[in-house]
């Protein structure tokens, strides 16, 4: 306890102190002496003490946070009341106690789902049973070995605890500085005793952190956190690598140890001669900051054997990076005028983060210079409150008080990106994306290595690697986004003209790059479509325009339903939407958990739900109603009768009698001319085939009496569907034409499916297409074959759909 008193008096006021000394005690009182568990290896009171130590050491968090991480391991344990914690400390601390109750509600859900996993499969040891529950965040889970649908449960259930945390980050950050802090104690307990071949659930909690937790205490601007996080993944996940690394790095920085010392005493006497009290510092950077580099100098080298061969330690610059600690801003400007008077600047490698902060609230001046030996060297220039905030990150908001209206920029930042974090999650929540979704949309959006860009007002926005302009105008405001017609990008010139800068308009598929000035261009008439879904980098922007799209778009995404719905349901059932009653309506709503039949038409229109699977919904329906009326039907006598309704589809001579209800075939589409033959079906009339269908050997083997002779006399339907197989050879352009050809004929082009033979030289096109007559096909056949790389055009004879 003591210790981490000495921890925080140093950046607490005496009030703040007060409220620790009030936890410490509490603490003190529910856990001391409760020994550890099975399901605690860690005593409770030694799990809390550790874990405060990480958040006032590295963190720097205010007493609220400290005094729920003292006081947490009690309330878990069930040894402390949450209303005993807000009587002796407050309800903010209570909140952020309760916030992390109801994570661990998700953790314990996914231990079961481990637990039940590896009883049906094996004994878990006591090793690993020590493992998951050594962190009360997000525990690992074993993945390997299981049956696909329990990793997939486990999958689920890990993605779940993600987004639910995120949840609790908007809420109070402090919450996930909690969380960061049990992970990093968590990983340094597993270094400690490092295993000759890490257990699945280890590597998965290794990769999380990779992934999830440095990524994300980098966004918070807590270098320190970030850096360990990362290289204690590193070394469970690739121990060797690892390993090869670590000795590099040690050899590195006794070989340079004398450099390092000679240049901050000649950077110290500098300062001195011009009056500016600094503090340097020379390091050789972390470990896996060194092999990410390592990597980028081998190339695209998978083998380790390779890569070690490959590397090449001496190619690698900026190794050595030298920190410079002023008083003040001006103090930072005056001592990066001096440096660059010792020695030369690379071009292009000057960095001004104290006028353009980075979103996290980082903010420095950053310079690569050739400085002794015309060895490449990083320098970083920042005020003691700069370092505070880049070591400790978002607590120091707290610690300052740095919120509300007073806070400072870079805290506005960083409190607006909370807020954007929360709307977009409730923006995916909204549009039913899985937690799955959430967690891989967080990892390409806020976890991937990120590109700065400028507002003309100068404002920094980070965008992921890849974004175009349409995701910096969703990121500034959605009105923006909605009503981005363009983009000018300011930047300097390309062309060798000093530094000159110059503006240019970009098209909405530009690839921003680091640095640039972005001013996006607005129109009243401009709105989101559909191709703005292929530009949009980021899980945001996409969400926005879909969410654009169903509002605005949905009247003519139900008419676009409907005729999808309808075209799919004559090529599969020979029926149209108007036999689907009010009841089958409601039938489908239940089955497919939509609200209303125009929210099914609305989701086929936008590409969010296949036709098909209505359709197989509606024949599930109606093969169910069909066989119990086959039951009555079976002993009838069968009785042809003039239809007193107008037909479906066609008229025509049956069996020398006009009028009956008929229906032309989907399996084999006969146009006027073909030879053809009536079957005779219950409920449905007389199914009109061509006379050398394969479906007919099968009727007149078991049903040679319902086969009748028809002919095309009186027929009334004006076109017909005839299905076409093209074999073309495979080049940009080639659905365009042939499209353009069967318009120029006045057919109709109902349904297209392109297939590669396998090479990509070939590819085979079924088209159906609605024509007046077999003449008229035929001449369009003509038509297709002269086109450029067609090689063969003809009826598609061959469909074995039964139509009965």
């Amino acid at each position: 306890m003591n210790q981490v008193l000495e921890l925080v008096r140093p950046y607490m006021v005496p009030g703040e102190i007060e409220q620790v000394v009030k936890a410490c005690h509490l603490a003190l009182e529910t856990c001391e002496g409760v020994p550890g568990t099975a399901n605690r290896p860690i005593p409770p009171l030694e799990h809390a003490l550790a874990v405060t130590t990480i958040l006032a050491q590295m963190m720097h968090v205010d007493a609220v946070g400290i005094t729920a991480a003292l006081v947490f391991e009690a309330v878990d344990a069930e040894l402390l009341l949450i209303e005993q914690v807000e009587h002796v400390l407050g309800a903010p601390t209570a909140r952020i106690v309760g916030s992390m109750l109801r994570l661990n509600i998700l953790e314990r859900k996914k231990q079961n789902v481990a637990t039940g996993a590896m009883l049906s499969i094996q004994s878990p040891s006591p090793t690993t049973t020590k493992k998951i529950h050594d962190e009360h965040s997000l525990a690992p889970v074993p993945l390997e070995s299981k049956k696909p649908r329990v990793r997939e449960a486990l999958r689920r259930q890990q993605a779940e605890a993600v987004r639910k945390m995120f949840v609790a980050m908007a809420d109070d950050p402090r919450v996930v500085l909690l969380k960061l802090a049990y992970r990093l104690h968590a990983m340094r307990r597993l270094c400690v005793e490092p295993q000759p071949a890490p257990s699945p659930e280890v590597l998965t909690m290794a990769e999380e952190t990779q992934e999830i937790y440095a990524p994300l205490a980098g966004r918070l601007g807590m270098s320190r956190v970030e850096s360990e996080l990362q290289d204690l993944s590193f070394q469970v996940m690739e121990p060797d690598k690892y390993s090869w690394v670590r000795n590099i790095v040690e050899m590195e920085s006794k070989q340079w140890r004398s450099y390092v010392d000679r240049v901050c005493e000649i950077l110290r006497q500098e300062m001195a001669t011009i009056g500016v009290k600094a503090e340097v510092s020379g390091r050789v950077k972390h470990a896996y900051s060194f092999y990410k580099k390592i990597m980028r100098s081998a190339g695209d080298l998978e083998d380790f054997e390779a890569v070690k061969k490959a590397a090449d330690i001496s190619q690698i610059h900026d190794l050595i990076a030298f920190r410079i600690l002023v008083d003040t801003t001006t103090d930072c400007y005056v001592t990066l005028g001096h440096i660059h008077a010792l020695w030369r600047p690379k071009d292009g490698r000057i960095k001004d983060f104290i006028a353009n902060p980075k979103p996290n609230g980082y903010s420095a001046l950053h310079t690569t210079v050739f400085c002794m030996d015309d060895q490449l060297v990083e320098i970083q220039i920042r005020t003691h409150e700069m370092h505070e905030m880049a070591e400790y990150g978002v607590a120091m908001h707290w610690h300052y008080k740095d919120v509300g209206d007073q806070a400072s920029a870079s805290a506005k930042e960083l409190l607006t990106w909370l807020r954007q974090l929360a709307e977009w999650q409730q923006e995916l929540r909204t549009s039913n994306t899985s937690d799955t979704d959430f967690v891989e949309a967080i990892k390409d959006d806020i976890f991937q290595e990120q590109i700065f860009v400028f507002t003309p007002k100068g404002e920094v926005k980070d965008l992921p690697v890849g974004s175009t302009p349409l995701d910096f105008a969703y990121r500034v405001h959605s009105e923006v986004g909605d009503k981005c017609a363009g983009a000018r990008i300011i930047s300097e010139s390309e062309h060798g003209e000093g530094d000159r800068l110059v503006t240019r308009m970009v098209p909405l598929d530009y690839e921003l790059k680091s640095g640039e000035v972005v001013d996006i261009v607005t129109s009243r008439n401009a709105h989101p479509t559909r191709d703005w879904l292929n530009f949009a980098r980021t899980a945001a922007a996409r969400n926005k325009i879909r969410r654009y799209l169903k509002i605005h778009e949905r009247p003519i995404n139900i008419q676009i339903g409907r005729d999808r719905l309808d075209r799919e349901l004559k090529s599969i059932t020979e029926r149209t939407q108007e036999v689907i009653s009010e009841d089958l309506q409601n039938w489908l709503c239940e089955k497919l958990n939509f609200a209303s039949y125009e929210d099914i038409l609305a989701a086929i229109g936008s590409d969010d739900l296949r036709p098909r699977l209505v359709v197989v919904k509606l024949v599930e329906y109606w093969e169910k109603r069909d066989n119990k009326e086959e039951v009555v039907e079976a002993n009838e006598p069968l009785v042809l009768s003039p239809s007193a309704a107008k037909p479906a589809t066609a008229q025509m001579m049956v069996a020398g009698v006009s009028g009956l209800l008929t229906r032309l075939a989907n399996c084999c589409c006969p146009l006027p001319e073909d030879p053809i033959v009536g079957f005779v079906s219950r409920g449905k009339g007389v199914i009109v085939h061509r006379a050398d269908c394969r479906n007919l050997t099968n009727y007149r083997e078991r049903a040679q009496e319902r086969l009748i002779n028809v002919s095309w006399q009186g027929m009334s339907q004006p076109r017909y569907s005839a299905p076409v197989i093209i074999t073309a050879r495979d080049r940009n352009g080639m659905m365009r034409d042939l499209a353009s050809v069967i318009s120029d004929a006045g057919a109709n082009l109902m349904s297209v499916n392109f297939r590669s033979d396998g090479n990509g030289e070939t590819v085979l096109v079924n088209a159906t297409i609605e024509v007046e007559n077999l003449t008229q096909l035929q001449w369009l056949f003509t038509r297709l074959a002269r086109i450029k790389d067609v090689l063969h055009v003809e009826r598609d004879l061959g469909k074995q759909k039964n139509t009965l």
